[in-house]
C-alpha cells in the first residue's frame, strides 16, 4: 500500500486538505489508487531561519507502480522523501 504523507502545514498558501485533492486527482483513473493512502502528519517544517519546508514523502514497498508515483508526485515541484517499505502486512478481515 502506497503511503503518501504530506508534512508542513502549508504549501505556496495551499492546505493540505487542497494538496491532498490535488494528490488525488494526479491518479484518477490509475489501477492502484485503490491502493493508495494519502496521511496528512500534524507536523511543522522550518529550515534554521523559521522558513517553512513543507514535503512529501513516499513510503511503500517496491512495486511495478512505485517509479509512475514517483513521477506523477514530482510535478507538485515539492521535495519529496521516497522511503522503502521493506514489508506491509494488511489487517486480517
Amino acid at each position: 500500500m502506497p503511503n503518501i504523507e504530506i508534512h508542513g502545514l502549508f504549501w505556496r498558501g495551499i492546505t493540505k486538505s487542497e494538496l491532498r485533492n490535488k494528490i488525488w486527482r494526479l491518479f484518477d483513473g490509475k489501477p492502484f489508487q485503490a491502493d493508495m493512502v494519502v496521511s496528512e502528519i500534524a507536523t511543522d517544517v522550518s529550515d534554521v531561519r523559521g522558513t517553512e519546508q513543507p514535503f512529501l514523502r513516499l513510503v511503500s514497498t517496491l512495486s511495478p507502480h512505485t517509479e509512475e508515483i514517483m513521477a506523477q508526485l514530482e510535478t507538485l515541484n515539492m521535495d519529496i522523501e521516497w522511503l522503502e517499505l521493506k514489508k506491509f502486512v494488511p489487517k486480517r478481515e
